[in-house]
C-alpha cells in the first residue's frame, strides 16, 4: 500500500488494474492520516470533558461511539464511479481513489483495531503502520 512503502500499489476494479502514483497522492495521503488522527483526537477529547459517552443513535444501540466515529468517517466516502472517471482519478488525481483513503487511515490507527478488535497482523491491525506525528 502506498502508506507503508513504495511509490504506487495496485487496484483491481471489474476489468481492469491500474496503478495508483504513490508519488502523486503522498500529500493527500499524510493530510487524511493526520485529519482523521486529530479529528478522533478531538472527539475523544469532547467525550471526556462531557463525562460519558454519547447516547447510542437508533438503530446503533450494538456500537460503541468510537466505533460510530469511524463508521461515519468511512460513509463520508461511500460513493461509486463510472470505470472512465475511476481510471481518471488513478492516473492523474492527487487524491487516493476513496476506498484507499478509508482503508489506508483505518489501518494506520491503532485506535481503530481495537475499537473493532481487529486481530494483530491483519489488513486492518497490521504489524507495521505509518505514522507522521
Amino acid at each position: 500500500m502506498v502508506w507503508r512503502s513504495g511509490p504506487s500499489f495496485s487496484w483491481s476494479r471489474d476489468i481492469q488494474k491500474s496503478e495508483v502514483n504513490g508519488k502523486l497522492t503522498q500529500g493527500e495521503n499524510i493530510a487524511d492520516n493526520g485529519g482523521v488522527k486529530e479529528a478522533y483526537r478531538a472527539y475523544r477529547k469532547y467525550i471526556n470533558q462531557l463525562g460519558h459517552e454519547e447516547p447510542h443513535l437508533p438503530g446503533f444501540q450494538n456500537f460503541s461511539s468510537d466505533q460510530v466515529f469511524f463508521l461515519s468517517y468511512a460513509h463520508f466516502w461511500c460513493g461509486h464511479k463510472k470505470e472512465a472517471a475511476a481510471l481518471q482519478q488513478v492516473l492523474i488525481d492527487e487524491h487516493s481513489p476513496e476506498i484507499f483513503r478509508v482503508i489506508g487511515v483505518l489501518s494506520n490507527l491503532p485506535e481503530f483495531s481495537k475499537a473493532y478488535s481487529c486481530p494483530q497482523g491483519s489488513p486492518l491491525n497490521p504489524l507495521k503502520r505509518c505514522t507522521v506525528w
